[in-house]
């Protein structure tokens, strides 16, 4: 008891008597379960329930506030001294003092006389204080500033996933982003501040429901996000179709009898609300946990992200229910946790783009790359020639092309094997990678048959690439894993003009190479240029 007097007195009040309530109950504190099953603990004097008070503020304040705290569907009535007019207020009437944020009604009092409070439809415990007008504005402004800088993040972050939902056309950002969304409204109406604002101020019509609605509405869809988020569906198939009963379908069901007209009473819908809410989160928790030991890199970000979410939302609602006054960092972090989650999941949005980017490059190198010697493949080779070319149109700079066969291959093959023949093939794209420049490209179109895109050569440095390329084959590759194969390789150059396809690029080198064979092998032959 004389804690709570000490209590009482740092909260501005010096005694708070009950003029009626309610039925005669046991002293109680209300859970999360039986929001309206509660009376006022004369032990907790800063704490009011539903029915008519006397509070007495402390005497000596300058510019004294009645504060009522996270008022939610509670109306307030304070009366004061005779011939005052009574003054009204809920968390949900637009025109209250834009002055002070809303976390708390305030109520300006002429000095330290004693003031009539009447309270109705509380769900919760109201927390009450007497402070003066300047500590009061301090601490608002703190409020405000969190809120700001929280809501700004949120909202940069789900125009920026949502972008990329324009652009990328996955479910999974459109999901984010929706969630996103939806729990900033959750978060500005249970704070009171969206019925301030003048596009959403429209809300207040719905009162508490409207509010419940939101928060149905974000737990469905943040559920659907985590599902696709963190694969669960195919992590934890079983503990996913669990999510999405207690998630999605089950509150979907209660939503609907929400709006409906029958049943004509909804009080029952918080109780259930909170349950569904406590079991899907610790469902998904778990599901998230399994997934990510089982190698779900996804879910781990979502572990990060969730956990302190749920904990402080959690918190946030127990203290509301029970009338346990809510400390600044309760307060205050649950809207930057809110941020930290929206940060952290969209930095895990980023890594699975990066990692879906990274499997679709493995998967484009392997369509495009030669199995054997790592090279472009035929596809590969013709698609990059292709990009040249235009380019050379474009940027008006020389591109040839050299094709290139080794001689007597198919001997070295009949006669060491072809374990030695792919060595072989191996061993001249080792050299002739060294001596690629930047842009120039080379791929195997087949057996023995290999071309090489010289970027921004005419034919007359086209030719003596070649000539040295046949050089180092003859002197670098006579031996091969041991073995002399004494390889050689005839070579056919020609340059690109502005009539050439890829098809025809590779067709007049061809030429020049069948010229070089039937010459004798071992040497370069020149495609003389055609009209472009």
């Amino acid at each position: 008891m004389a804690l709570s007097s000490v209590h009482a007195r740092e909260q501005g009040i010096a005694r708070i008597d009950p003029l009626s309530t309610a039925p005669a109950q046991p002293a109680q504190s209300a859970g999360i379960f039986a929001e309206r099953d509660f009376v006022r603990d004369p032990n907790r004097p800063s704490v009011l329930a539903n029915g008519r008070w006397r509070v007495q503020p402390v005497a000596g304040m300058e510019e004294p506030l009645l504060l009522v705290y996270h008022p939610y569907s509670a109306r307030v009535t304070v009366q004061g001294a005779a011939g005052t007019p009574p003054m009204a207020q809920t968390l949900f009437q637009p025109d209250l003092d834009p002055q002070y944020s809303r976390h708390a009604l305030v109520f300006p009092l002429a000095g330290s006389d004693a003031v009539e409070v009447s309270v109705q439809g509380a769900r919760y415990p109201l927390q009450v204080a007497v402070l003066p007008r300047a500590s009061h504005i301090a601490r608002d402004l703190t409020q405000v500033r969190v809120l700001l800088l929280s809501c700004g993040v949120l909202v940069g972050v789900a125009l920026t996933v949502l972008l990329f939902w324009a652009v990328l056309r996955e479910r999974v950002y459109l999901l984010y982003a929706a969630s996103m969304a939806l729990q900033l409204l959750f978060l500005l109406c249970s704070y009171g501040e969206a019925y301030a604002l003048p596009l959403l101020r429209g809300l207040s019509v719905f009162g508490a429901p409207g509010i419940w609605f939101i928060a149905t509405l974000s737990t469905m869809v943040t559920v659907y996000m985590l599902l696709d988020y963190a694969a669960l569906r195919t992590w934890v198939p079983r503990l996913s179709a669990g999510m999405r009963w207690l998630g999605a379908y089950i509150p979907g069901v209660l939503l609907l009898l929400l709006v409906l007209p029958w049943p004509a009473r909804k009080e029952w819908f918080p109780n259930a609300g909170n349950l569904l809410f406590l079991a899907t989160n610790a469902l998904a928790i778990l599901a998230l946990l399994v997934a990510w030991r089982r190698g779900g890199r996804h879910a781990g970000f979502v572990l990060i992200a969730w956990v302190p979410l749920v904990f402080f939302s959690t918190a946030r609602a127990l203290q509301l229910s029970m009338g346990i006054p809510i400390e600044p960092w309760l307060q205050y972090g649950l809207p930057l946790v809110l941020a930290f989650s929206a940060v952290v999941l969209a930095l895990g949005l980023a890594d699975r783009m990066l990692t879906f980017r990274q499997e679709r490059d493995t998967a484009q190198a392997h369509a495009e790359r030669d199995w054997l010697t790592g090279v472009m493949n035929r596809a590969g080779i013709e698609h990059r020639l292709d990009w040249a070319i235009l380019n050379t149109r474009r940027e008006g700079v020389p591109l040839s092309l050299l094709f290139l066969d080794l001689d007597n291959f198919k001997q070295v093959n009949d006669r060491f094997g072809h374990e030695v023949g792919d060595g072989c093939l191996r061993a001249v794209v080792r050299l002739i990678s060294g001596e690629l420049q930047y842009g120039d490209q080379l791929g195997r179109l087949g057996g023995e048959e290999f071309v090489l895109g010289l970027a921004g050569a005419d034919r007359g440095r086209a030719t003596a690439m070649a000539e040295h390329l046949r050089r180092q084959i003859e002197a670098q590759c006579r031996i091969v894993e041991g073995i002399e194969v004494a390889l050689t390789v005839s070579i056919g150059v020609a340059e690109c003009n502005g009539a050439d396809t890829v098809a025809s690029l590779i067709k007049r080198a061809d030429g020049a190479m069948y010229v070089a064979k039937h010459g004798g092998r071992n040497r370069v032959e020149v495609q003389e240029a055609t009209a472009g």
